[in-house]
């Protein structure tokens, strides 16, 4: 039986974007219907009181973060001035486009999600500015024409409308962090965290086989994450701690989800 799950995510979160593959690779295995749901993560935090935590906490969420790309083969690398790029330019742009493709190409949202994760958390790319959201577009086989008119009706106030209502439908479910998955239709569970899958799969009665359960083309550009790039990650990450950068970043990170 077809199973629902609405999965709430913001491309602000690392964790959202394992949430996302993770379901993904299950989604024709456990027959799911998933339904992608852009959402605000920092409106849905300010709404629950969820503020930051230890400084030491958040160090050890930059180690995790490298261990995470490699368990679950996603490139995931912080971008080089964390703060700027996440709590200064934002995601407000990026949530509207996709929730602007959720109402005008639905087919397109997860390839566009996916390119925008790939910009921010692994390129170390803008997503902010109007030229790199239709450069995302593109690069994911929208035309540029199209891409343009995407981008256009992003900032219709119908569209800020919708991503608002959505925040608040999540937040209104209890959310309080990303990514955050509703399960079910007549009585929704509520389940918080990338690592909460396997979960899912036990509460609804179906086999959880590790988080790479089938290779299937959406995600075929990442799917063989070289060992030298994990190394260069964890690397990098290493230097951050030893010159103290990640007292900043990742008290950044830990926004997030945790």
């Amino acid at each position: 039986m077809t199973q629902q799950i609405k999965l709430y995510y913001d491309v602000m979160s690392p964790y959202s974007w394992i949430g996302f593959e993770v379901l993904h690779r299950y989604k024709q295995k456990w027959d799911l219907d998933l339904q992608l749901c852009p959402f605000q993560i920092l409106k849905v935090r300010e709404q629950s009181s969820n503020l930051p935590k230890s400084k030491e906490k958040a160090i050890h969420v930059g180690y995790d973060i490298a261990r995470l790309a490699k368990f679950y083969n996603i490139p995931l690398k912080p971008p080089s001035n964390p703060t700027e790029t996440l709590m200064v330019k934002g995601t407000t742009q990026a949530q509207q486009l996709l929730t602007a493709a959720n109402l005008e190409l639905p087919d397109k949202v997860e390839a566009i999600s996916r390119e925008l994760w790939m910009r921010v958390w692994s390129r170390d790319e803008d997503i902010t500015e109007d030229t790199s959201l239709i450069q995302a577009c593109v690069k994911i086989g929208i035309s540029n024409e199209n891409s343009k008119k995407l981008l256009a009706r992003s900032k219709d106030q119908d569209v800020i409308n919708k991503l608002e209502a959505t925040t608040q439908e999540a937040f209104n479910y209890g959310a309080f962090g990303a990514p955050f998955m509703v399960v079910g239709k007549d009585d929704p569970q509520i389940f918080w965290g990338s690592d909460r899958i396997e979960l899912i799969g036990y509460t609804l009665g179906l086999k959880w086989e590790g988080p790479h359960v089938t290779k299937t083309n959406h995600n075929s550009s990442f799917q063989s994450v070289e060992r030298s790039k994990d190394s260069i990650v964890f690397t990098s990450l290493t230097k951050w701690m030893i010159l103290l950068v990640p007292i900043i970043i990742l008290i950044v990170l830990q926004w997030l989800n945790y």
